[in-house]
């Protein structure tokens, strides 16, 4: 079966996708030193369509709990600010929202729905901005490529700080690797490799999914929950019309890191970044063909005090 997913046309990948490299006006700029995927004005789209994506594998669940009117929300590594803006349409455009990311230079410049700020997460927050226990819940969502291992305590204890008693936190991860891949996805199995690499070699957990109730528990936090989403990509993408799109968005995410590879290349994948991007493409196919199917993991926990969410 692998034999034949290798010999398909290449039709199955769109020709404004091929081993598309990248375009000077997404290469690497602003605070990508301290972040592994891309973080500039053009990864916003990506980001934009990995959001409406999400949204179809969770059926537009945005929050663990709903938020009462005029409750006030952070969320951690904002971008643009979408999901935040989202999460106020579905509350009657009601809620008090901010959000910090690494560099200023991804926020829109109308922001007069949000407060958007600034901040390195791996930092306390600023006192003057006077936020500590003011939050009713804070959220954050697929950092794993722009935290370190040994960065997330000091970065849950931070946002966890933000919270007031009795609101929540949610952390939002995957598990990208899955424990099982059958020998008619090789490309998939590269895949567990690549993100293994890409994690590893940069002081960066793929499993911190699996240590986030831990981390909770250490800053005190009860009722931690844990909610699983499939986030099907390719043919097992839960709408039709995500099937070809949602594969080369997976893929996309990924070309960038064929600047990051070093003299020995990433073993059992490719050792050029030429043979990476090779890789890339008969991924894609693969994908729209068989299927991937990560899960979404939702980690939540209530800072102890009085309960003032609903």
């Amino acid at each position: 079966m692998g034999t034949d997913v290798l010999s398909v046309s290449e039709s199955l990948v769109s020709d404004n996708y091929k081993n598309p490299g990248s375009p000077p006006s997404a290469q690497f700029t602003g605070t990508e030193g301290a972040y592994l995927l891309p973080h500039n004005e053009v990864e916003i789209e990506r980001l934009r369509r990995q959001h409406r994506f999400l949204g179809s594998a969770t059926n537009h669940k945005l929050l663990q709990y709903p938020m009462q009117s005029s409750a006030k929300v952070l969320d951690s590594g904002c971008a643009d600010g979408t999901w935040l803006k989202d999460l106020n349409s579905q509350h009657g455009n009601q809620l008090d929202l901010y959000g910090v990311d690494l560099s200023a230079h991804l926020f829109p410049r109308n922001q007069d729905d949000v407060d958007l700020r600034a901040h390195d997460i791996r930092e306390p927050f600023p006192p003057e901005w006077k936020w500590s226990n003011t939050f009713d819940c804070v959220h954050q969502r697929f950092l794993i490529w722009g935290i370190a291992s040994t960065e997330w305590p000091a970065v849950v204890h931070n946002l966890v700080e933000l919270v007031k008693p009795g609101g929540y936190i949610q952390l939002v991860e995957a598990q990208w690797i899955l424990p099982e891949v059958s020998d008619q996805r090789p490309e998939q199995k590269k895949l567990n490799l690549v993100q293994a690499w890409s994690t590893e070699s940069f002081g960066m957990d793929i499993h911190i999914w699996n240590k986030l109730k831990a981390l909770l528990r250490a800053e005190e936090c009860e009722d931690i929950v844990e909610e699983s989403f499939d986030l099907g990509y390719g043919a097992e993408a839960k709408r039709p019309e995500d099937r070809n799109v949602s594969a080369e968005l997976w893929a996309e995410s990924f070309r960038h890191l064929a600047s990051k590879i070093s003299e020995g290349g990433i073993p059992g994948v490719a050792k050029t970044a030429e043979e990476y991007h090779a890789f890339l493409d008969r991924l894609v196919i693969e994908l729209k063909l068989l299927g991937y199917t990560p899960k979404i993991k939702w980690i939540v926990g209530r800072k102890p005090g009085v309960e003032n969410v609903s």
